[in-house]
């Protein structure tokens, strides 16, 4: 039997080539991410100014409800480092998948409950955007890895009649859109240092 000749230079060229490419896509998520990091902390200060008591109150810190298409980042620290970095990354894509169909649905409310906060109608809905741009990187690393990004579950906001269940919707979704950038920009960090430029 002929054994064929590897070219060993051209086999690790193409090698690192991969890598590398991985490393830029992930590189290009973490600055996103870094950039949605600050943005969120600034949105859910915005949004909390707009609503009066007793959001702001030290002492209002409700208990997340369940968002149908929307997974939560409550999992303890270790307990989320113990996942397999596709499964990291695929709870992230579903996240930034439907969030923006949340942030649309706070931004529509807020619009009604507060007509004259444009500043905070703008912050919602360029999140939203970010959204969206951090869900398509997300995805194109998980390409990059050789990994099949699954569809998110459809998005369902709740829409309440009543304000405040407004004001409280809009604050639960706030808060969790910075805890996922939080989130997000640690998996994307853990994961630079496995896939260096």
């Amino acid at each position: 039997m002929e054994v064929l000749p590897v070219d060993l230079p051209k086999l690790l060229s193409s090698s690192s080539h991969s890598q590398q490419e991985i490393a830029s896509r992930i590189s290009q998520a973490h600055h996103l991410s870094v950039s949605m990091k600050r943005g969120s902390e600034q949105l859910l200060a915005k949004y909390v100014h707009f609503q009066g008591r007793p959001f702001g109150d030290a002492d209002f810190n409700p208990p997340y409800p369940a968002f149908p298409g929307l997974p939560s980042p409550s999992l303890p620290h270790e307990t989320w480092k113990d996942l397999s970095d596709a499964e990291r990354l695929q709870q992230n894509v579903t996240a930034f998948s439907n969030l923006p169909e949340f942030l649309s649905a706070v931004k529509r409310q807020q619009e009604s409950v507060n007509p004259h906060a444009s500043e905070l109608h703008r912050q919602l809905e360029t999140a939203g955007l970010k959204c969206r741009g951090l869900a398509s990187n997300l995805k194109s690393v998980m390409t990059a890895m050789g990994l099949a990004p699954a569809p998110a579950p459809p998005a369902e906001p709740p829409n309440p009649v009543d304000i405040f269940p407004k004001k409280l919707i809009g604050y639960y979704v706030c808060q969790l859109y910075r805890d996922w950038a939080n989130r997000s920009e640690d998996d994307l960090a853990l994961l630079a240092t496995k896939y260096p430029l």
